[in-house]
């Protein structure tokens, strides 16, 4: 059996005999744990590309046991790690783990090659680990990906950090935008500085009132 074969390759250490044995099989295997022991012989003979194209592709894995695997070997490339927790929902844990392991351009490769629509979450997870405003705010700049302004709203917002995102938002109404997430957002940011605010809400035609009563209700 594969079990069988997988054990008496590992009794031997030899992951390069298991590597081949398992890539023989892996391919029409539905088993989660060859495809796991696939993943952990790849990395351990340095099999990078194969690493990234079976964590990318396999629908067989058990993605919280492959991610930490991942998180525990270190490779010197991240982008296994990256396309699993991408792919899993693990984003938040994924930027904790990058930033305390001062993989930082990760994040940036993440965000601006890999999905720029997480941008929204990346941000919010660089605010927990306290991260310094001035990369959070370079980051949000230089992601010209499609993301999502209203989540990127609510996670700063939720954080009392709305303030961080105003040279961004001030940018995207000089662009041109008319989009009623960015007004509303600058309204919220106006209102609680003080900062013309009367005179923003009385001739802004973009910000959606309901939102921003409800917001002056609040406070």
């Amino acid at each position: 059996t594969a079990k069988a074969l997988i054990d008496l390759f590992e009794a031997y250490k030899s992951y390069e005999g298991l590597y081949y044995f398992l890539g023989s099989i892996v391919n029409f295997s539905q088993d989660p744990e060859v495809h796991f022991k696939y993943i952990q012989a790849a990395c351990r003979t340095g099999q990078i590309k194969e690493v990234e194209r079976i964590c990318r592709e396999s629908n067989y894995y058990n993605a919280e046991r492959v991610k930490n695997f991942l998180k525990e070997i270190k490779l010197s490339d991240q982008l296994p790690l990256i396309i699993v927790c991408d792919r899993f929902d693990f984003v938040h844990d994924l930027v904790l783990y990058l930033y305390r392991n001062s993989l930082q351009k990760y994040i940036e490769i993440y965000v601006q090659k890999v999905n720029p629509s997480r941008l929204p979450v990346v941000v919010g997870g660089l605010l927990d680990v306290d991260c310094s405003e001035e990369i959070i705010k370079n980051l949000i700049m230089v992601v010209k990906g499609q993301f999502s302004t209203d989540e990127l709203v609510e996670e700063v917002e939720k954080r009392n950090r709305l303030k961080l995102i105003t040279p961004w938002l001030e940018s995207r109404v000089l662009e041109g935008s008319t989009e009623a997430a960015t007004h509303n957002a600058l309204a919220k940011i106006y209102i609680d500085s003080n900062n013309n605010a009367e005179r923003f809400l009385r001739e802004n035609q973009y910000y959606d009132s309901k939102v921003v009563g409800k917001y002056c209700e609040k406070r």
